[in-house]
Parts: structure tokens; C-alpha cells; sequence
């Protein structure tokens, strides 16, 4: 299979380059449906003139239909991008670069997708696509699940379908709830995920950045830390990365602690614990939730991160991941292997 891609790249570039673009558009479509010519051309950064051309061809050959609100895939058109899915993924050499990343970040295991979510929004949909189905795989009828928030983990959870139903397994928050968007929050996403499960669930409604004398008061009520040792025993725990200072402008740190982070270089975070490139602590946001020592100890671990600018965020939580799994995209990947000498 391999040499028989190595050939194909050489006699027909052109073509493995037009089978990608029709794929992303392709997939775009699907994701977003239905949609128009110019916003696709936007989201794909591919001109026009060139989407009139590819979206027609697909019109023709019934891969998509039109009308009034836009384009939308045809069933055809779905099992087309879910059969293209592996030739991609070994035209594009993920299978190599996977192995190149989970040995730079001395990992288990590394799942590559197409694209960079800082340039295309859709990737993110991948990721989740991908990260969902390592989590159907892995789950069992007695699991304990934990997860934390975001624009990530919303995606897993939206990507999750599962015809099962998991009575006796638990869905619980990582840590307490953070944010203004309430649909990103971990306890709404543990909801959404219990009802897909069929599962029983517990919400953690503690908000971040309380002071330490009411964080204290409250983890001492007893649900509070009925929840806390159903965190500590985890089975399957699902997270996002974020970059250091993103993320702390993001839950409106003080500027004081904001400078302290920049000073301390800091590039990663992950359940309010924010890291330099080493993957030391230079800050712990106040919060309840899991512990890192909690974290060491549960057997599956799945992270997801998209885009480039990750890069550094994940290097800096390699650490957590000692036998457990993450998925990325390209963009990320490619920079993270950089500067790497085989």
C-alpha cells in the first residue's frame, strides 16, 4: 500500500492534490450544511472560481445537492468522505508522522488528522470525530468518565454515537465549572454526555477564582467530596490544552497574575494548572477539582488539541499523557516535530 502511494504521488501529483481539495470540501459541506459558495471559499481559503468548478463536478456526480439555503452532502457524498478518510490519512504520511510525534513526546499513542483548526475551524470537528472514537472503544459498562470544558471537548462529546447503553457507568466534572459560555462548561458537557451514555451523572457548580476561604468551606461539604473521590477514581479521563496566557485572559485573571505568567514563561494549561516548556507548574488557578496526582493514576487518558499555535501547550503536558493518548491535527504536529533530529 505504501509504495503503491509513493507512486501515485509521482506520476500524478496534481491528481493526490485535486482528491484532497474535492475531500475538504467535501467534508466542509457536511459539517456545515447547508452553506454557500462564498462562505465555503471563506472557511477554505480556496478561490471561487475553483469551489464553482469542484462543487459542481460534485453536483453532477450526486456527491452534494443545492438549493435556496445552500449546499448539503448527499448521503453518497458521506460514505465518500468516511471511505477517503485511511487513503488520506496515508497519503499524507500520518502513519510515520504519528510514530515521530508519540516519540518526541514519549507517548503511547498519537492520532493525526487533516489540517490546522488555527486556519479552519472544521478541523476541530475531526478532532472530536477522532477522539470520540477512541472513547467508544475504550469504554465499559462499570466506567467512571471525567472531563473538563471547551470548545474541544465540546466537539468529542458532540461526535460521540453509540447505540449502548452504559446504566452503571459515571460521568462526572473534572473540576469545577469556569466561564461566561455555559455550553462549553464541563458540568453541561457531563450532562450531554451521561444522556448520550444513558449514564448517571454528578455536577461540580463551583465557579474558578473563588477566595480561598470560601473554596475551603465549600470542599468541605459532604457532596463536594462524595464527588471529589468518584473524580479520584476515574477510569477515563477526556481534556483539552490550552495555551497559557489565551487561557488566562480568557478566565480574566488579574493582570498581576497575568505578567507573573508571562515572566514565568508559561505556554500550557490543563485543569487550572498552567506549565512551562518543561512541563513544571509556574501557576495553580484556585479551583476544585481533580489533582494531579489524581491524574497519574487513572488508566486511560485522552487529550485533544488542534492547531499550530498548540504546539508548545501539548510539549508541556507530555508528561500526564505517560500512558495514555492524544489527539492533534497536522498544523500541530509538523510543528511540534520542527526542530526534531531523528
Amino acid at each position: 500500500m505504501r509504495n503503491l502511494l509513493a507512486t501515485l504521488q509521482k506520476i500524478i501529483p496534481d491528481g493526490i492534490l485535486g482528491l484532497e481539495r474535492r475531500y475538504k470540501i467535501l467534508k466542509t459541506i457536511m459539517y456545515s450544511e447547508p452553506i454557500g459558495r462564498r462562505v465555503l471559499s471563506a472557511n477554505l481559503n480556496i478561490s471561487e472560481r475553483i469551489i464553482r468548478s469542484e462543487t459542481d463536478f460534485l453536483k453532477k456526480n450526486g456527491f452534494i445537492k443545492v438549493s435556496c439555503l445552500g449546499m448539503e452532502i448527499t448521503l453518497e457524498g458521506k460514505n465518500i468522505v468516511c471511505n477517503l478518510e485511511n487513503l488520506i490519512h496515508e497519503l499524507k504520511g500520518f502513519s510515520e508522522l504519528e510514530k515521530k510525534v508519540a516519540k518526541i513526546l514519549d507517548i503511547p499513542k498519537v492520532v493525526i488528522v487533516l489540517g490546522d483548526a488555527d486556519k479552519d475551524e472544521i478541523v476541530k470537528k475531526d478532532i472530536g470525530k477522532a477522539t470520540a472514537r477512541i472513547f467508544e472503544n475504550i469504554i465499559q459498562e462499570n466506567s467512571t468518565i471525567a472531563l473538563t470544558g471547551g470548545t474541544t471537548v465540546s466537539n468529542i462529546i458532540e461526535a460521540i454515537k453509540t447505540n449502548n447503553t452504559y446504566e452503571n457507568a459515571f460521568v462526572l466534572p473534572a473540576r469545577g465549572s469556569i466561564g461566561n459560555k455555559v455550553e462549553y462548561q464541563s458540568n453541561t458537557l457531563t450532562s450531554q454526555l451521561a444522556q448520550k451514555l444513558g449514564a448517571k451523572y454528578r455536577l461540580l457548580n463551583i465557579p474558578d477564582n473563588l477566595s480561598k476561604k470560601s473554596l475551603e468551606s465549600i470542599s468541605k461539604e459532604p457532596e463536594i467530596q462524595d464527588i471529589l473521590k468518584k473524580v479520584s477514581k476515574t477510569d477515563i479521563l477526556i481534556f483539552g490544552i490550552g495555551n497559557a496566557i489565551k487561557m488566562a485572559r480568557r478566565r480574566k485573571v488579574p493582570e498581576a497574575i497575568l505578567d507573573f505568567l508571562k515572566r514565568k514563561q508559561a505556554v500550557g494549561e490543563a485543569f487550572g494548572y498552567y506549565f512551562n516548556s518543561e512541563g513544571e507548574i509556574v501557576y495553580a488557578s484556585r479551583s476544585i477539582g481533580i489533582r494531579l496526582e489524581d491524574i497519574k493514576k487513572i488508566p486511560y487518558k485522552i487529550a485533544a488539541a488542534g492547531g499550530k499555535s498548540k504546539a508548545e501547550a501539548i510539549k508541556s503536558i507530555r508528561h500526564l499523557l505517560k500512558d495514555g493518548c492524544i489527539v492533534i491535527d497536522e498544523g500541530a504536529a509538523n510543528e511540534i516535530i520542527k526542530d526534531f533530529k531523528d
